[in-house]
């Protein structure tokens, strides 16, 4: 059986002391330190998650901004291939506005050369024929 004398005492008095320098010298240190770990992460989330959503915002400013670029440099590039559509027109309108009075004055030329070539032929047509006649005759001209 147990008896239950001083030293049971001693031994509970022991116990508790030890469990008191335990606690202050191990347990509590441990705990101040965890829970400074734990605020010291909580705060550290916090700004993660701040930072993760002010980058979150920033791309989709960013691509809504990239967006709207491409829709004015298309629009820019539309308006202008359409002026140069418009240029091309207006200079091959005069391009055929000249060619067509380059032509005319060709056919006037060639017209009045024509005539004038006329003219000096029908002048000899005469004095040829009689030539050809008394080549093809034999002198008898």
């Amino acid at each position: 059986m147990i008896d239950l004398d001083y030293t049971f005492l001693v031994q509970l008095i022991n116990f508790v002391l030890i469990l008191i320098l335990f606690n202050v010298l191990l347990v509590a240190p441990i705990r101040k330190i965890m829970k400074q770990r734990a605020d010291f992460m909580g705060t550290q989330m916090e700004s993660i998650e701040k930072f993760a959503s002010s980058s979150d915002k920033k791309l989709a400013d960013y691509e809504k901004a990239l967006d709207d670029a491409r829709k004015a440099a298309t629009q820019d590039r539309l308006a202008l291939k359409q002026q140069g559509l418009d240029q091309e027109k207006d200079i091959l309108a005069k391009v055929g506005t000249d060619v067509a009075e380059s032509l005319g004055k060709a056919r006037t030329e060639i017209a009045s050369q024509t005539k004038a070539a006329k003219g000096v032929l029908e002048a000899g047509v005469d004095a040829m024929a009689k030539k050809a006649v008394g080549r093809i005759l034999g002198g008898v001209a």
